[in-house]
This record gives structure tokens, C-alpha cells and sequence, in this order.
């Protein structure tokens, strides 16, 4: 998996240790309502097509980008779901991260679906009844089909925050 030169940089200096990046994930459906879904090369598991935003790329570019260079697919983000906050994730290599995600809600232009830079092993669109077991399900704000209905993004906020800056 193609790792950004910046991020290079930053683990050269400060190895394994836990980092935490702005990143996105994005719902693309089909005509029908499926949703794509990718089987990342790094960890084996299922996941929404996503990717972390470069220095100076603004979010939906990253979308864009990640969707062009993940499943050759050009898509148009739409709008936004909600932001959400990951727990801390091992990779195979030693490395931790952390990930502030905005998932995008975008639609396809056009393209030719299939894996094209090693990121997933496997592209498929699946019914939302249906999808695959996905860590990023336990972290978004509310279901995903309650997001794509909503009309305004969605975040999590625990009141008892509050409590913490007495």
C-alpha cells in the first residue's frame, strides 16, 4: 500500500507511535441503492472506500482522489453524512493511528469499477441489509441508513463532556 510522502516523513521521525490524521470515507451508490464497499489489502477487513487528506488538500478532493485511485471510479461528492472519531488502529507494520473522518455521501460520473493501486483486494457493491462486518459502522454518529436519510450531517457529542472542563 502506497504510503504519502508526508506520512513517511512523520514515521521516520516519530516511528510507530499514535498519530492522528484528518481522513475520509465515502458512501458511492449504485442505480439500484447498493453500496460500495472494498476489502483493504492492508488488514483483510471490510471497509467504506477511504483514505487520509494530504497536506493542504482540502476533504472532497480527498474523496475524488481516493475513489480514482482506489476503485477507478471518477465520483462527485454530494454531501456530507457526519465527522466521527476512530478508535486507535494497529497496522500490520507496528504503526497506530487515529483518524477525525468525514464521511461524504458522492455519486459516480463515470469509470470502470476495479482495484487499481493495491490499497483493495476485492471492490463489490452490496445491499445496505447486507453489508459486510465494518469497523467503521461502530464509529459513525448513527446507522448509516439513518445518515443517508437525514438531511443534515451527523456528529457525536456526549454531554458529559461538559462535566470534564469544570
Amino acid at each position: 500500500m502506497p504510503v504519502p510522502d508526508f506520512l513517511r516523513a512523520i514515521r521516520a521521525r516519530f516511528g510507530h507511535g499514535l498519530v492522528l490524521m484528518p481522513a475520509v470515507s465515502v458512501v458511492v451508490r449504485d442505480d439500484t441503492g447498493r453500496v460500495l464497499v472494498m476489502r483493504r489489502a492492508d488488514t483483510g477487513d471490510w471497509s467504506l472506500p477511504s483514505g487520509i487528506c494530504e497536506p493542504g488538500e482540502p476533504p472532497a478532493r480527498t474523496v475524488a482522489r481516493e475513489l480514482w485511485e482506489e476503485a477507478g471510479l471518477r465520483v462527485v461528492p454530494e454531501r456530507v453524512l457526519g465527522v466521527f472519531h476512530t478508535d486507535t488502529i494497529g497496522y500490520p507494520n507496528g504503526d497506530e493511528a487515529c483518524y477525525v473522518t468525514t464521511l461524504f455521501a458522492a455519486r459516480v460520473v463515470d469509470g470502470v469499477l476495479e482495484a487499481r493501486d493495491g490499497e483493495a483486494l476485492e471492490l463489490r457493491f452490496v445491499s445496505l441489509d447486507v453489508l459486510p462486518r465494518m469497523r467503521v459502522l461502530d464509529w459513525l454518529p448513527a446507522p448509516l441508513d439513518e445518515l443517508l436519510d437525514q438531511r443534515d450531517a451527523s456528529f457525536a457529542f456526549d454531554a458529559r463532556w461538559l462535566d470534564e472542563l469544570r
